[in-house]
């Protein structure tokens, strides 16, 4: 039997268990798909205006709009094919997407490194603790991490070839799809403009040109939708200001503490006219919490410039370990499950430079505009997570190499 053959075979097996482990554990009492804030007030009841009215928001609900829309039309689909127990199908489906994942890892290492490689990585990110946690939570983590893997494996296929001009167009209309369930990436196919500065790609600029217009075809009518139904210029969500806040000082990134500092914070800011606004429009809300985050920026350089840099470290760390809940048990186990990752990834993704510079220098853009965006606004491992598949695909290089040495 073909070893890809073997290694599909055992991955599927792997993704059976987990749904057959979590049905029987539903059906006990044991577990139950787990609501947060967003998805009990957002989430769930734009999911069924969407199969009610079939539009997501409007005036009366623009605050809606600080989340994509994406994930609650998946809301949809699911309520749509089973009303009754449709939290426990999409708890399903995400384990699928899991799968999924597995799949385009396994299929990246035999096209373009190692066959084992891949099927490691595929199977580590099945039993990945965090990826099995969060994708039993009601959540758009685990779609939007699949479909940036999509992306990413697309372009990286794409950069690899003389040609392969449409994949890179076909990459750009995933990520688009990808940034309707995210915000996240709407600006990252111009930070991947750094790629045509590489001679040895071939065709760069035009593919790198082409993604971008692939993303902007998908995310565009969305952006007119928003100025068109609310009046509001809004690329895909809002959002950006509350993260850029809680960002702002070590205090605020539990929400116990952000619970406790923000009525003092913003009492002071009304003190000096920074009030916040009646109209209550998305952008307006979005726009005062971005000017209290600045607010807090000039105090912080102005009194004490110097805690810049442990700020920043601190911002830094966390991004590995950080939860919003701040339980320190919790964040220990996040910083375990990250420590046999980062380190062997950040070292693997450098070597590639030698043989694999197109691999390594998506896979590095990738890592600097997630470490750059969340090093600007909220630092947590959450935000994280969609990168940690290519992180355990370049990790998993490493550990082939020790258990082949061995």
């Amino acid at each position: 039997m073909p070893r890809q053959t073997i290694a599909v075979l055992s991955l599927t097996g792997i993704t059976a268990c987990k749904l057959v482990v979590f049905l029987l554990l539903l059906k006990a009492g044991y577990v139950q798909p787990y609501v947060g804030g967003n998805a009990q007030g957002i989430y769930l009841p734009a999911a069924n205006r969407i199969l009610t009215t079939g539009t997501f928001n409007d005036l009366d609900t623009s605050s809606w709009s600080k989340v994509a829309p994406g994930y609650a039309v998946f809301l949809a689909l699911a309520q749509w094919i089973g009303a009754h127990w449709y939290l426990s199908l999409v708890i399903c489906l995400q384990m699928l997407l899991d799968y999924c994942i597995a799949l385009l890892l396994l299929f990246l290492g035999s096209r373009e490194t190692s066959i084992e490689a891949g099927w490691l990585a595929g199977v580590l990110w099945l039993v990945f603790p965090p990826a099995v946690v969060i994708s039993t939570w009601i959540a758009s983590e685990t779609l939007f991490t699949m479909l940036l893997v999509l992306s990413m494996v697309m372009l990286i296929r794409s950069l690899s070839q003389q040609r392969g001009v449409g994949l890179s167009f076909t990459a750009g209309l995933i990520l688009g799809v990808t940034t309707l369930v995210r915000g996240t990436t709407q600006l990252f196919p111009v930070f991947f403009f750094a790629i045509s500065c590489f001679q040895d790609i071939p065709k760069r600029l035009l593919k790198c040109t082409l993604f971008l217009i692939g993303m902007c075809l998908l995310v565009l009518p969305w952006t007119l939708r928003n100025l068109y139904i609310l009046g509001e210029p809004i690329i895909v969500q809002t959002g950006f200001g509350a993260v850029f806040l809680q960002g702002s000082r070590s205090e605020y990134f539990p929400l116990e503490g952000a619970s406790r500092g923000y009525p003092i914070l913003f009492r002071q800011a009304a003190e000096e006219g920074l009030v916040e606004p009646k109209d209550r429009k998305a952008t307006s809300i979005d726009r005062w919490l971005f000017n209290l985050g600045l607010r807090s920026y000039r105090i912080r350089l102005e009194q004490e410039p110097l805690s810049f840099f442990p700020l920043i470290m601190h911002k830094f760390a966390r991004l590995w370990y950080g939860m919003e809940t701040g339980i320190f048990y919790k964040q220990l186990i996040l910083g375990i499950c990250s420590l046999p990752v980062v380190p062997l990834a950040t070292f693997q993704i450098w070597l590639w430079r030698r043989d694999h510079l197109h691999l390594s220098m998506i896979l590095v853009l990738l890592l600097l505009y997630f470490i750059s965006l969340h090093l600007v606004t909220w630092p947590g491992f959450r935000y994280m997570i969609p990168i940690y598949p290519l992180l355990i695909f370049s990790a998993s290089h490493q550990y082939i190499k020790l258990l082949k040495s061995s």
